[in-house]
């Protein structure tokens, strides 16, 4: 009798044993995956987003730490991408096709880190305006605490400047601001005028970066704003 109480106290201090290994194993797993699980990154911004193919940066420069996505607003004011950005994983409701097809498909993922981008499209335009816009969306997305980077707007080449009056001026004074604004509320910025210009003085897009009408870029420039992001998510993550 005493043997076989002895056999079942055996067994049942190995079972105990091996689920609390198993425990741990799942545990250590989780904990691995959370650790490894890249960070989020959402450019919210115009055509320049969207031709960037910002899904593939990973593969292309063969870093893992971090996703990207880049959503599109064809207008300066970006108020709603904000909006439904800081909403996720929820969606905002609308009557459309869109929308019912992709209630069926994965929630979109939550930001890690938002990049609020304009596009040179929209200049000259209501400075004033435009400065109240970019200073509002930070504070929303700060009180999400949700990291929040500003990127320059790439300007355009001499040649488009001169079909557009005052378009190069107007960028240069947004972004000066913005420089400015970013150095005030110790936000990261993203300096694409600064990685594409022709020189710190008239500041031009340089002509071999455009894909030939003088404002959108090709995929030589595309190359060289691959590393600039890369590197500067990377300072932001590491100051954290």
């Amino acid at each position: 009798m005493s043997t076989m109480l002895s056999k079942i106290m055996l067994l049942a201090g190995l079972g105990l044993a091996t689920s609390t290994v198993q425990g741990e194993n799942v545990n250590q797993t989780s904990e691995t995956a959370t650790a490894e699980k890249p960070r989020h990154v959402v450019l919210l911004g115009a055509s320049i987003g969207m031709e960037w193919s910002l899904p593939e940066l990973p593969k292309r420069v063969n870093e893992r730490r971090y996703s990207f996505e880049a959503l599109q607003a064809w207008e300066y004011d970006k108020s709603e991408i904000v909006e439904e950005t800081l909403m996720r994983p929820a969606r905002k409701f609308r009557l459309t096709s869109g929308y019912v097809k992709g209630f069926f498909k994965s929630s979109p993922q939550p930001a890690d880190m938002i990049i609020i981008k304009e596009c040179s499209s929209y200049f000259p335009s209501d400075m004033r305006r435009d400065k109240e816009l970019v200073q509002q969306w930070v504070q929303e997305i700060r009180q999400k605490n949700i990291a929040v980077m500003l990127a320059t707007v790439v300007p355009v080449t001499r040649e488009r400047a001169r079909s557009n009056p005052g378009k190069q001026e107007g960028i240069r004074e947004f972004n000066d601001w913005l420089r400015a604004y970013a150095r005030q509320e110790a936000l990261p910025l993203l300096d694409l005028e600064r990685a594409l210009r022709v020189d710190d003085e008239e500041r031009y897009l340089r002509d071999d970066l455009t894909s030939g009408d003088g404002s959108h870029l090709n995929r030589k420039a595309y190359d060289i704003l691959d590393h600039l992001l890369i590197e500067s998510v990377s300072i932001q993550s590491a100051v954290r």
